[in-house]
């Protein structure tokens, strides 16, 4: 039997980890520091799980002495160990030192993590030569690496509370836990030994990580709860894939539906901490500036001087919520919806929450051309100005269907009614621009399954074969042309302020 240790079992992606390859076999020791936590995650494992074997050793990673002792007591007990797996981490707490008078982000999330691979590197060598099976050494980093301090890691000023930033500190946290990974690959290599080690980016998951800063607890108690994955989702779909099966990369991402817009929401985050705010308005999440990093300073009682936004596609999901928050800045949001009973709910409850909202619902039906053109018409009438066109609407089909005008209905729903619907109401928003010298944006939100389309691109002579239909391919190459479209009408309008936003795939 396999045998796998797993940092931070006790919460998030550690318990489901768990529970996973229990249900897989593997004899699972959980490494926890707090054992109370970790008996009830067995025991709620074993219940689901009879014949399963978990096991819960005590382990507080900011300890030096902690982490001795527990790598003391496995080695002693004689089990093999294949799989390490460093996932235990905190984030963006307040500048604190740790037993050892060691930062507490660091030690945590990398000292610990370090030593402890050291001190059991020797037995993981030993199993993997006595079973001929190739062992594993996970580390669990983060995109966030990337929000380290401008020179890196700040050896000289681990301590230096003046210098302090939880953020800063959280990302040179999880850039050592990269570059460890990568070293360690290099001399494992070296030496010829059957264990490769690498680091990953678990994805865009709602755990509690966040509970350290209110600004980041606050995204995903209440943004992040609508647009992220939960932790089932990643551990089922996508991170014990990783970890079990495609361990070739020194750094690696576990493939992310969302993974763009946890980037957006950190790119927000980013800028709050940097520019020293401790409190966090939910309303400018969507302040599109802030989205593109297009200014500098942005305080949260910044006006978007935005008059009216339609958003296509706003009886769910990303629509919703961004109708909801623009709403909340005191926008006019004229939500295009195909399902005007959902809609009407939609509209009905922003007003309940912000009676002063000026919401309304129009219905477009974006696989058909003739209600494109009659929602294009029918606002142009209005007199309505419009600043900003969210093109959100999409859908995936998971059998080939053609549109009532007889196109395949991803690529007509998805790129040709949004396309058309662009040129439609594109005057409209060149006259709004003219006339309240306020600049006008067209976000078209795309996906990275653009990656996945057709060999070939966009099959423009092939868009009804239903011989060769895939419906990934098809839905990619409908996002595909979401992005060309953006980039092509970005160079003709000669401005940069035209962008394709990259909302992830979200089953609505």
């Amino acid at each position: 039997m396999d045998v796998s240790d797993i940092k931070g079992a006790s919460s998030g992606i550690g318990t489901e980890t768990t529970r996973v390859l229990a249900l897989r076999g593997v004899h699972v020791i959980m490494a926890v520091r707090n054992m109370a936590a970790g008996k009830d995650v067995k025991e709620a494992i074993v219940k689901e799980i009879p014949s399963a074997k978990v096991d819960a050793m005590e382990l507080d990673l900011s300890s030096m002495a902690s982490v001795r002792k527990f790598a003391s007591d496995f080695n002693t007990q004689g089990l093999p160990l294949n799989l390490l797996i460093n996932n235990a981490g905190i984030m963006a707490t307040p500048f604190m030192l740790s037993k050892d008078k060691i930062e507490m982000q660091f030690a945590t999330n990398h000292i610990g993590h370090f030593l402890l691979t050291t001190l059991l590197l020797d037995t993981m060598k030993k199993t993997a030569r006595e079973s001929k099976k190739e062992g594993r050494i996970v580390n669990v980093a983060s995109e966030a690496h990337r929000f380290a301090y401008g020179e890196g890691i700040r050896f000289d000023k681990i301590n230096d509370e003046s210098w302090y930033n939880s953020l800063g500190a959280y990302g040179q946290s999880k850039l050592a836990n990269i570059l460890h990974a990568n070293e360690l690959s290099k001399h494992l290599k070296e030496e010829g030994v059957n264990i490769t080690a690498n680091s990953l980016h678990p994805g865009s998951i709602v755990t509690n990580l966040f509970r350290h800063s209110s600004i980041i607890n606050g995204l995903t108690s209440t943004i992040g709860r609508l647009l992220l994955k939960n932790v089932q989702q990643v551990i089922e779909n996508q991170f014990v894939y990783s970890i079990l099966l495609v361990m070739h990369y020194s750094y690696f991402y576990a493939s992310d539906e969302n993974y763009d817009m946890m980037g957006i929401i950190s790119t927000l985050v980013y800028h709050y901490y940097m520019n020293g705010e401790d409190e966090l308005d939910c309303g400018d999440f969507f302040h599109l500036r802030c989205f593109f990093g297009e200014i500098g300073n942005v305080s949260s009682t910044c006006s978007y001087g935005v008059v009216a936004v339609v958003v296509v596609g706003a009886s769910s999901g990303i629509g919703t919520e961004t109708a909801r928050v623009l709403a909340l800045r005191g926008v006019h949001v004229v939500m295009a919806v195909r399902n005007m009973e959902a809609g009407s709910q939609v509209r009905d409850a922003i007003v309940k929450e912000n009676p002063s909202a000026n919401v309304h619902a129009m219905e477009l039906d974006l696989s058909s051309i003739a209600s494109v053109r009659k929602f294009a018409a029918d606002y142009e009438s209005s007199g309505l100005p419009l600043n900003l066109l969210i093109n959100n609407a999409g859908i995936i089909a998971p059998r080939f269907m053609l549109s009532k005008d007889n196109i395949e209905l991803q690529f007509a729903t998805n790129h040709i009614g949004h396309f058309l619907l662009t040129n439609l109401l594109l005057e409209t928003m060149k006259k709004t621009a003219c006339e309240s010298r306020k600049e006008g944006r067209i976000v078209n939100v795309t996906s990275g399954r653009h990656k996945f389309s057709y060999l070939e691109g966009i099959r423009f002579d092939k868009i009804n074969d239903k011989m060769g239909y895939n419906f990934i391919s098809a839905y990619g190459q409908s996002k595909l042309a979401n992005i060309l479209h953006a980039n092509e009408l970005a160079k003709r309008l000669k401005v940069r302020d035209l962008f394709r936003a990259f909302g992830g795939i979200l089953m609505d």
